[in-house]
């Protein structure tokens, strides 16, 4: 295992190291819409974030008390962000919600999380504080008149204390996609320690600059977009995570104008750009800086990154820029990383071997029975990981088990959850990430969640193996397709059922169960009891784009589905 020694100890002694550049100092540069930007530099965000964290002190906010942010992509994020931990407080990050015409929900959830955190203050939009006007003894605080009194030049300025690497740094909620989210923990030696890991994999220095639409509540978003940049004293550029959505175009033309090297986002993501992105809107983008397009949060699938680069090389895009990676909150992000300039490795193995017995066997790639199954890298630098079996024996090469993972960036647990983070530790200090997969050649592999396992008449399934196979048929919404195994009370055992998204009409419906079905079935040997057909933008998915299996079974126990299906 190779030793970690981070160029500084937390992210504050890099933001302090970046500010005493002055005027040479990198920056953050926010596009919220095309043809406009602002950039703050390192130095004055510094400085911003010493007058947020006074603001903040007035309002009684300390050290170790939680600051929850919810507020969008922009400068009232990132400098409340700072000021906060300035503070020595910890912020934690919600997202906004797409719209406050039914509020309830959202409601319901900020209340849940401020029951749980029992944070100081919440920071947020002037619409979420009209939505949502008490909280108890915690104040709400409008990000805007927070951002108004960090930029004006004479107000007060708070001491620059840097803080013990033992200090939290951020709490990072998980995303649910799984159960109730929880706060996972995260000093600032866990967050110098990935940031470190991170630029070490891909050679991240500070001529690389980062191109993000990435969300900030997110993981990915807050420590690839933003806080690795610092910690580099490289350049980052933000755009909204809706801009993205409404034109992902945006995100390439953004890549070539600021010579982007370094962008990050799930699977979906770079399927989504392939297919919605159109040759009219690329006139004059250059891509070829370009080097390193990290891809992770979720499964990748290497029909995707084959449909992405095979797209977007004619406008420079290096054909070895896909990056295959690992990671989760509770390792603050990054687990496994391929590196830089690797080819795409994935193997093709037997289906049945691997999910009915557990182990690896390599076949012919047009075999029916073949299962991709993308190489995510090898462990960063001072991570180890390791397969284990249902008792906790460690498993050899090409056996396929229960992913753990230790290292110098592994959260020591959930916030005041003792119960849960006890449950998620394996003596002495393994962690248990809830997903199973196998080593090759020192790379990890992820073939799925434990919980995700489709069981059919005692048959062991992944549900990828059937989604993918789904998504072959025209008409299904690529990355939009759900797997789950559900027994009523009347079988003995799990059936099949497919939610699958389209935007084909009605009349043809019926053509496109049973084409799905079909293709389902041919690849995987077993018949699907039911295709649900469901509109665009109904399967429910996490803040990353992460399908919630969990929370589908649960929509289709209860007999719902979304009105059109």
């Amino acid at each position: 295992m190779t030793a970690l020694r981070p160029r500084f100890p937390s992210i504050l002694h890099a933001l302090a190291a970046e500010a005493e550049r002055g005027s040479d100092a990198s920056g953050v540069t926010l596009v919220p819409e095309p043809g406009r930007e602002e950039t703050l530099r390192y130095d004055e965000l510094l400085q911003a974030a010493r007058r947020c964290a006074a603001h903040l002190a007035e309002h009684g906010v300390g050290h170790g008390d939680r600051v929850l942010l919810c507020l969008p992509t922009g400068s009232q994020f990132i400098v409340s962000f700072f000021g906060a931990q300035l503070l020595g407080a910890v912020p934690t990050a919600l997202s906004l919600p797409m719209s406050l015409g039914g509020a309830a929900g959202f409601e319901g959830q900020v209340k849940d999380l401020v029951g749980y955190l029992r944070p100081a203050a919440v920071i947020t939009t002037s619409k979420v504080i009209e939505a949502i006007p008490h909280l108890g003894d915690t104040h709400l605080l409008h990000g805007a008149g927070l951002l108004a009194r960090a930029m004006t030049a004479d107000a007060p300025l708070h001491p620059v204390r840097l803080p013990d690497g033992d200090d939290l740094a951020l709490i990072q909620c998980t995303s649910g996609s799984t159960g109730t989210p929880k706060g996972v923990m995260i000093s600032h030696a866990n967050l110098a320690a990935n940031c470190e890991q991170s630029a070490s994999a891909i050679d991240w220095s500070r001529a690389d600059t980062v191109v993000s639409w990435a969300p900030l509540y997110h993981d990915m978003g807050l420590i690839t977009g933003l806080l690795c940049p610092v910690f580099v004293g490289s350049r980052t550029v933000l755009m909204p995570t809706t801009r993205f959505l409404r034109a992902p175009g945006e995100w390439l033309r953004l890549v070539s104008a600021h010579r982007g090297a370094i962008a990050a986002a799930p699977n979906f993501a770079y399927g989504y750009a392939a297919g919605r992105v159109r040759d009219e809107e690329l006139e004059g983008v250059d891509l070829s800086s370009w080097r390193v397009a990290v891809c992770g949060a979720e499964p990748v699938q290497p029909a995707t990154v084959r449909r992405f680069v095979e797209r977007f090389t004619k406008w420079g895009l290096p054909e070895n820029a896909f990056t295959p990676c690992y990671g989760m909150a509770e390792a603050t992000v990054a687990i496994t990383n391929t590196g830089v300039e690797a080819p795409l490795v994935y193997d093709c193995i037997d289906r049945q071997a691997a999910a009915g017995e557990g182990r690896v066997v390599d076949v012919d790639p047009e075999s029916a029975e073949a299962l991709q199954v993308v190489d995510c890298g090898r462990p960063v630098a001072g991570t180890e990981v390791r397969i284990v079996d249902n008792d906790g024996n460690t498993l050899g090469e090409d056996r396929i088990g229960h992913i753990q993972f230790r290292g110098p960036s592994r959260t020591a647990g959930y916030f005041n959850l003792p119960e849960a983070t006890a449950a998620s530790v394996d003596a002495p200090d393994w962690w248990k990430t809830g997903d199973v997969g196998y080593l090759r050649d020192g790379g990890l592999r992820i073939t799925s969640r434990a919980k995700d396992l489709v069981i059919i008449r005692g048959a062991n399934y992944f549900p990828s193996d059937f989604e993918q196979a789904a998504e072959t048929v025209p008409g299904v919404r690529l990355g939009n397709v759900i797997a789950v195994g559900y027994r009523d009370d009347r079988s003995d055992s799990e059936e099949l059922h497919l939610v699958v998204e389209t935007e084909l009409e009605r009349e043809r419906h019926e053509e496109l169960r049973r084409a799905v079905g079909t293709a389902v079935s041919s690849r995987t040997g077993v018949r699907a009891a039911a295709v649900h057909l469901v509109p665009k933008h109904s399967i429910p998915k996490t803040t990353s784009g992460k399908l919630q299996r969990s929370k589908a079974r649960e929509m289709f126990v209860e007999g719902w589905l979304p009105s059109g299906a």
